[in-house]
């Protein structure tokens, strides 16, 4: 019959099977003695030299209360505070909350708002003659390209075109014409006889932000395909001064349209639908 010695308890290959040597020193300290496994697999001796300090803090009654509980489980029947042998102390973290958040947000929309304002700025300054970021009166090409653009052929514009709208070129009275009936829009210069204003609807009472493609789909898709879509805007804030001018595919979708939509609400405001060109009577 043979008998197992019994080995000591580093033996056991479990750094947690034994508690923890605490000795007090005559100092009021207090020193611990542990064993671990490093890394090597080797068990070596840990030895902490420990100096209890109490600190007084103000708590809230019920965090006072709730750290008078009696303990449980494995701590039942041990004395307040923290246990060596179960529990290790770590730093205390102290979370200071700013405000430097809602600065970084704030700067971060005025960011946002300067962008949208510099778009809008490089959208409303183009030139009609040349394209450039520049008022049309102000074209250094505008001597060249200005009679060219104007008429057919680059003449002199004919009697009855000098008051096209175009006050900035150098040239009419400064009456304002809508862009789809100058005699340059989209690259095509028509003579004033074969310009077609019959179909075009002048839309008036329109909310600031209305824009074209709201038009086009929410108020005008229902009559069918558009010609043209134009929202009339401030040449230098580039908002919409209120009024626009649609032109349909033929007379009777148009009137179609003035019928239905003349004098319904549209965005908080009552629309005004005329025709652009007045009718003649037969």
């Amino acid at each position: 019959m043979s008998t197992l010695g019994i080995g000591s308890w580093a033996d056991a290959g479990d750094e947690f099977s034994a508690p923890p040597d605490v000795i007090q020193n005559p100092d009021g300290t207090k020193t611990v003695i542990t064993f671990r496994t490093n890394q090597d697999g080797k068990k070596v001796k840990i030895t902490q030299k420990i100096r209890e300090v109490v600190v007084q803090e103000k708590v809230h009654p019920l965090i006072a209360q709730r750290k008078n509980w009696s303990k449980y489980g494995k701590e039942k029947n041990k004395p307040p505070g923290p246990d060596t042998s179960t529990t290790q102390l770590g730093e205390k973290v102290e979370l200071k909350l700013g405000l430097s958040w809602k600065l970084a947000e704030k700067k971060e929309e005025e960011e946002k708002e300067q962008e949208r304002a510099s778009k809008i700025t490089v959208q409303t300054l183009k030139c009609r003659l040349c394209g450039g970021e520049h008022y049309t009166a102000k074209c250094p090409f505008k001597d060249t390209l200005g009679a060219s653009s104007l008429t057919p052929g680059g003449g002199t514009p004919e009697p009855g075109q000098e008051g096209n709208g175009l006050g900035d070129s150098g040239s009419g009275s400064g009456k304002y014409v809508p862009r789809h009936l100058r005699p340059d829009a989209n690259g095509v210069i028509p003579s004033k006889e074969a310009r077609d204003d019959s179909t075009t609807l002048k839309v008036s009472q329109l909310n600031t932000f209305v824009d074209e493609d709201m038009l086009r789909n929410e108020l005008f898709a229902r009559f069918g395909p558009l010609q043209r879509v134009t929202v009339v805007r401030n040449r230098e804030t580039g908002e919409s001064r209120g009024f626009a001018y649609v032109s349909f595919a033929t007379e009777e979708i148009a009137q179609k349209a003035l019928d239905l939509l003349h004098g319904k609400g549209y965005h908080s405001l009552i629309l005004h639908l005329e025709w652009s060109k007045k009718k003649k009577p037969l």
